[in-house]
């Protein structure tokens, strides 16, 4: 049923059972298999297998011409040039193109592939391994990545609580995510500002500077947290038009999936056997 999972989880813990009935009720390999994020970065590792790719001397990140090539062929090709008027600005460097920056930190950090400064980036051999795995099997691998081994605060510009996050908000995320029902529709301002509070990212007791850090940090852990959930197809989104039209649009609320809670009982699953990979 799961490379993964069959080979870190004990088979006959009666969790992994549960987890088992979880994704045949779901049809989790099916949704698994349609998801974006999956079907993109299989798209970005068969890109690097074919091309050659050379990191930049700086930063050892794509080249320009190179992401305009692989984005064309993601699922949803992102918008690589902004126009303001009748000017354009264009592209200048991957860090502003998230869909692919976001996947190249997976793949770099999961240790999919090898992108040196200056040099040709390269799969690894457990890239190779895991353009073999099942849809489920890949994507619970970018996913585990995300919520364990990766900064979330790569997503943020400057983010209010400094360049890392509070060690134990991904534990907190996931106990909260997994607390919540199969389908019950959830406040995301209540739901973001109660985790924000529980991590002490925003003091309880804060007074002076309240209203302007709670709009801040509720944006930051929309990003880092609600709008990653669903790329991964852990959470349903009810989106409301930004007033601001250069904004993206406001998530009201939001719904754990039939696939999320077989993602996020994945994750508490394999979080306690800690560096999964190599044993995989």
């Amino acid at each position: 049923m799961s490379f993964i999972m069959s080979r870190v989880v004990n088979p006959r813990n009666w969790k992994y059972d549960r987890w088992l009935r979880q994704v045949k009720d779901a049809g989790a390999n099916e949704l698994a298999e349609g998801l974006a994020i999956r079907r993109d970065i299989v798209t970005l590792l068969c890109y690097v297998r074919d091309h050659k790719v050379v990191g930049t001397k700086t930063t050892g990140n794509m080249p320009l011409a190179a992401i305009r090539e692989v984005t064309a062929a993601f699922v949803v090709p992102p918008e690589l040039d902004t126009a303001i008027g009748e000017r354009i600005y264009r592209l200048r460097t991957e860090y502003e193109v998230w869909p692919l920056y976001f996947l190249h930190a997976l793949a770099q950090v999961g240790e999919l592939l090898e992108t040196p400064a200056g040099s040709r980036w390269r799969l690894t051999p457990e890239a190779e391994q895991f353009l073999r795995f099942g849809s489920l099997d890949q994507v619970l691998h970018m996913l585990y990545v995300w919520w364990f081994r990766v900064n979330w605060a790569i997503a943020l510009n400057n983010p209010s609580f400094g360049d890392v996050i509070p060690a134990d908000l991904p534990r907190v995320c996931l106990d909260r995510l997994l607390s919540i029902p199969v389908g019950r529709r959830i406040e995301s301002a209540l739901f973001l500002d109660a985790l924000a509070v529980r991590t002490g990212i925003v003091p309880d007791s804060s007074a002076e500077y309240r209203d302007f850090l709670e709009d801040r940090v509720r944006w930051e852990m929309r990003t880092m947290l609600i709008d990653v959930a669903a790329d991964f197809g852990i959470l349903e989104l009810e989106m409301e038009a930004n007033p601001l039209p250069f904004l993206k649009p406001e998530v009201v609320a939001f719904l754990v999936t039939p696939l999320g809670r077989t993602l996020l009982t994945a994750l508490d699953l394999l979080s306690s056997k800690g560096q999964f990979w190599k044993h995989a």
